[in-house]
């Protein structure tokens, strides 16, 4: 890699780094505390113009970074195949994910609606939010762990997309630990027992086939009770 390079790569990585302090820094209970105060009911409104804040950010981003267009590597049709097939797979943990919770209310879509029709609706309650069902019951964090899986699988990449995946695997993976302390904070006991039953980030599939093998020997059991019980009491 050239020296231009290599000061591209980190001017570019710097760029990442101030999208992600602003990202998180809007994301803080103080930050969110002082605009509660600030704006009264109309807070309702801050995390759909958090989501504005962030997408708008987040496209300025590759606009002001320099041109990084270098193919580092290009793998053979097998392996690309293969690697395009797990990155689906990532972006579908992720879009499951945001179908396991609210991930309308999530981006404040709802509020923003409410507020268009004169109402302000209640602020998001971790307590009422949190969810262990759907991708949630496969790992704690299905957003982050399926973002990291699509940015690790690239089978194509150039340095800017190299500098923006390793930004963007180190952001995910942090932010996954100040989201297990937080959590772990406001949620107690109730996250220590989901903590000891689901995995953070790599599912134990053996257990929940497991699982779904018993639920599904139960299931076809009941059907046969039932089934030989009619056909006796027919012939009865």
């Amino acid at each position: 890699m050239t020296p231009q390079a290599q000061a591209d790569a980190s001017y570019a990585f710097g760029l990442w780094t101030g999208w992600a302090l602003l990202h998180s820094a809007l994301a803080t209970r103080r930050v969110k505390a002082a605009f509660e105060l600030l704006l009264g009911p109309r807070f309702a409104l801050y995390p759909f113009a958090y989501t504005v804040i962030s997408v708008w950010t987040f496209w300025l981003v590759p606009v002001k970074e320099p041109e990084m267009s270098q193919i580092l590597w290009s793998l053979p049709i097998a392996p690309k195949i293969i690697l395009y097939a797990v990155q689906a797979t990532g972006l579908g943990l992720v879009c499951w994910a945001g179908l396991s919770l609210d991930g309308a209310k999530l981006l404040g879509l709802p509020q923003m609606w409410c507020a268009l029709r004169g109402k302000y609706a209640e602020n998001r309650d971790i307590n009422n939010d949190f969810s262990a069902h759907g991708a949630y019951a496969l790992v704690r964090h299905p957003m982050h762990a399926g973002g990291v899986l699509f940015l690790v699988a690239a089978p194509r990449q150039t340095l800017g997309g190299l500098v923006f995946a390793v930004f963007g695997s180190a952001y995910l993976l942090l932010g996954t630990l100040i989201e297990e302390y937080r959590l772990r904070r406001e949620l107690g006991e109730r996250w220590n027992d989901y903590a000891s039953r689901v995995p953070m980030y790599i599912p134990n599939l053996a257990k929940r086939q497991k699982r779904m093998l018993i639920v599904f020997v139960n299931s076809m059991t009941k059907r046969i009770g039932r089934g030989s019980r009619r056909l006796m009491e027919k012939h009865c």
